[in-house]
């Protein structure tokens, strides 16, 4: 949340706000082939030492550390010294309730806060899906770091893809994302509910390749709406509290998700949360239909002004 308020500002600041999408789209495109590429050596390292992938890992977070002390406020920024935990905790919670203040005015955050709790959590709840059905259908474990390496590369070279969508969707380019999504974790649930063995394998990693693809895409779209609909002033609270709704929703339903396979097998489980969530998702869409991704004069002033 940080870097990406950091990068639009810093590039809003040199009259380029039209850059941020292209700039942050570039970044995350190399980070997933980086990732991709660290878990092949990941994998072959681990074979060598079990502790060394973590003492690797460990430098590298020492190296951001480092990294991030190097960082300056883009804009000035008043700050006074010898604030007590309580007074800073006061602060932190006045700005809490004035994003969720603004939140509530607001139709179009309204909008797309719920989609963005909908669609993260239905991400969260099938990359925990993900690792059991490959284990159920008997691919061995020792072929996970290939297979989520391979798919990982993969939301690398598809974020290329993310303005051709944009193009031919265009404000219904979330909707396409998440009806396609679901329907993917629907077609997995049927799939394997016929068939659960390693034949159906190859039809299981393109579908997770296209989840994948949308995935990698919707991370950089929603950075990129986000920013939009905020001013430098008030960016970094709307963002906070955009990410603590949502990932207090994605950990809850991610807990319930995880409860669900205590009482249902992990194909059935695939079935029902994919069902589900294309019901939900359904009527999230038909929710934001007359509230997000509208003409700019069909916006009310109190939607997209923070006051």
């Amino acid at each position: 949340m940080a870097s990406t308020n950091i990068l639009y500002d810093s590039v809003s600041t040199k009259g380029g706000e039209g850059l941020y999408s292209k700039i942050h789209g570039n970044g995350k495109s190399l980070y997933y082939m980086l990732d991709g590429m660290a878990s092949l050596i990941a994998g072959y390292l681990f074979v060598m030492n079990n502790y060394l992938p973590l003492y690797i890992c460990l430098g590298f977070n020492v190296l951001a550390v480092i990294l991030s002390f190097k960082f300056q406020d883009i804009y000035e920024v008043n700050r006074e010294k010898n604030k007590g935990i309580k007074v800073l905790v006061k602060e932190y919670g006045k700005d809490l309730l004035a994003s969720f203040k603004f939140i509530k005015i607001s139709k179009r955050m309204k909008a797309f806060i719920l989609f963005g709790a909908t669609f993260n959590s239905i991400i969260s709840v099938i990359n925990i899906y993900r690792k059991d059905l490959l284990t159920f259908i008997e691919v061995q474990p020792e072929q996970f770091s290939m297979i989520f390496a391979i798919l990982t590369l993969i939301s690398g070279l598809s974020i290329t893809m993310k303005r051709t969508i944009e193009k031919k969707f265009k404000n219904r380019t979330l909707t396409f994302l998440a009806l396609v999504y679901v329907f993917t974790c629907v077609l997995i649930g049927l799939i394997t509910y016929r068939v659960a063995n390693i034949s159906i394998m190859p039809f299981i990693l393109i579908l997770y390749a296209v989840q994948n693809l949308l995935t990698s895409i919707w991370w950089v779209l929603d950075y990129k709406y986000l920013k939009n609909f905020t001013k430098e002033n008030e960016r970094n609270r709307i963002t906070f509290t955009y990410e603590f709704i949502v990932c207090i929703t994605s950990s809850i339903v991610s807990i319930l998700a995880g409860l669900l396979l205590n009482i249902l097998s992990i194909t059935n489980a695939f079935l029902i949360v994919g069902l589900f969530w294309l019901i939900v998702t359904i009527l999230v869409l038909d929710y934001m239909r007359k509230r997000f991704g509208l003409n700019p004069d069909e916006y009310d002033k109190k939607d997209i002004e923070f006051t």
